[in-house]
């Protein structure tokens, strides 16, 4: 039980309390991972036995979801840039929802623009996030509306990301199926039709 507690209480718990901010997701991810394979000096079962469990559940890691950095306050724009610049990167050959356990040896000195390419774009295509932005400097983001409409969006999937792998699936099926529904720039009128169509 002590030893339990002590990877509690050095590690696990700062990222438990961070688990609902979603933009930081990937990056705390990334730091936890990290975090723990550095906590085998200390404690190499504990930390054999928490990085085989993280493993599994390497959803903000994948290329779906590594962009969403992007929309947090605290990135700075450096690693925005940087994130942004990774979007012109070849996706992986194989198109996967999160990273398989094994994907990876090991997660020390990466950083999450490592995990960014161009099928990160897939979140603003599913979400409907304007992209124009992007091609504007990063420290003019948060004056320009775009920004703040996408950073208001990617915000609002908190509850929704963090509570299960199920709801995570869910999710990614009721966005796409959604997309087809709607057309590009839907009103108000269309948007009450459609939901009355799919009750």
């Amino acid at each position: 039980m002590w030893r339990i507690c002590l990877f509690i209480a050095t590690i696990y718990v700062t990222f438990w309390f961070a688990a609902p901010v979603t933009t930081a997701a990937p990056t705390n991810d990334l730091l936890m991972l990290q975090l723990t394979e550095s906590f085998t000096s200390v404690d190499k079962k504990i930390a054999s036995v928490a990085e085989k469990k993280m493993r599994m559940h390497l959803w903000y890691l994948s290329e779906d979801l590594a962009a969403l950095p992007l929309f947090s306050d605290d990135v700075s724009d450096d690693d925005k840039g940087a994130i942004v610049s990774a979007l012109q990167k070849e996706p992986l050959p194989e198109d996967l929802r999160r990273l398989a356990p094994n994907q990876i040896p090991q997660f020390q000195n990466l950083s999450v623009v490592q995990f960014v390419t161009r099928r990160s774009l897939n979140l603003f295509e599913a979400l409907r996030l304007p992209q124009e932005f992007l091609a504007a400097a990063v420290n003019t983001w948060t004056e320009r509306a775009d920004y703040s409409a996408a950073q208001k969006t990617v915000h609002a999937l908190s509850e929704v990301l963090t509570k299960s792998d199920e709801q995570r699936q869910l999710l990614y099926q009721v966005i796409e199926h959604h997309r087809k529904l709607l057309p590009t720039s839907p009103t108000k009128r269309q948007l009450i039709h459609t939901q009355a169509d799919t009750k």
